[in-house]
């Protein structure tokens, strides 16, 4: 038997949430995303790492992670250096605080003026911490994208580096002809092997689901760019969906 991805079920109560979400727009499913930007909108550009079978698991299967480049003899690859800890996630927005609910009930029902001094004190004490959340917030919020700004050029500097190396290395290979073609029959050999190990991995992936709540500041052609998202299993996703579907129609209907 094939491995394939696994992916965990939800119970009843998650589908009735996942639906519910759905519905407050809450919720995006992969299905409402044109598909040659899903990578993008789950996960920034490293959402299909997700959804392959781990390194490891692939070593232990076909004797390496990735299909081979050299042949015997012939220098290494150059791997790559890897990244800084990355940034993380956005400054979470502030929650802001509000009046005491005794005291709203008391000018709601008439207990207490509006221009009470105690009412008054109280709201200034608000307005003036809510204000410095936002600021804390607005500063914070500032200096990730900077950091986010850092990261990227970091990234790019070390990516031309490797890919400075990777030329250099290319260059020391030999050409020969022979060893050109001994090198993609290996190549294609590891390639084959591994459809063949992993052509039912993603048969169980029903969607992806992201939380509008995880998603980052900036957005693409008008979608979010969920950082972090739900892989649903295609039996769940078949009642998520028509569940969804049916909802809506009964919206529509009334």
């Amino acid at each position: 038997m094939k491995p394939r991805m696994p992916i965990p079920r939800l119970t009843e109560d998650e589908m009735r949430e996942m639906v519910r979400g759905r519905l407050a727009c809450q919720v995006m499913f992969s299905t409402e995303v044109p598909e040659n930007i899903i990578s993008m909108v789950f996960g920034c550009g490293m959402g299909g790492a997700a959804l392959r079978p781990s390194a490891d698991l692939v070593e232990s299967l076909l004797g390496s992670s990735e299909p081979p480049e050299v042949l015997e003899g012939e220098p290494e690859k150059p791997e790559h250096p890897g990244y800084p800890e990355p940034v993380g996630d956005p400054p979470e927005k502030p929650t802001l605080i509000r009046m005491p609910e005794s005291m709203r009930l008391d000018l709601e029902f008439g207990e207490i003026a509006e221009d009470d001094e105690d009412v008054l004190a109280v709201k200034a004490e608000i307005k003036a911490e809510n204000e410095h959340r936002i600021r804390a917030w607005d500063d914070a919020s500032m200096a990730w994208h900077k950091a986010l700004d850092e990261e990227r050029r970091v990234r790019r500097e070390i990516n031309e580096a490797h890919d400075a190396a990777l030329e250099a290395w290319q260059a020391s290979l030999d050409q020969h002809a022979d060893a050109v073609a001994a090198r993609e029959a290996a190549r294609d050999e590891w390639v084959a092997r591994y459809e063949d190990h992993f052509s039912e991995w993603g048969a169980d992936v029903g969607v992806l689901a992201g939380d509008m709540r995880k998603t980052f500041p900036r957005s693409i052609n008008g979608y979010p760019i969920f950082h972090a998202f739900q892989i649903i299993h295609r039996d769940d996703w078949k009642r998520i969906e028509s569940s969804t579907i049916r909802e809506q129609s009964r919206e529509i209907s009334v």
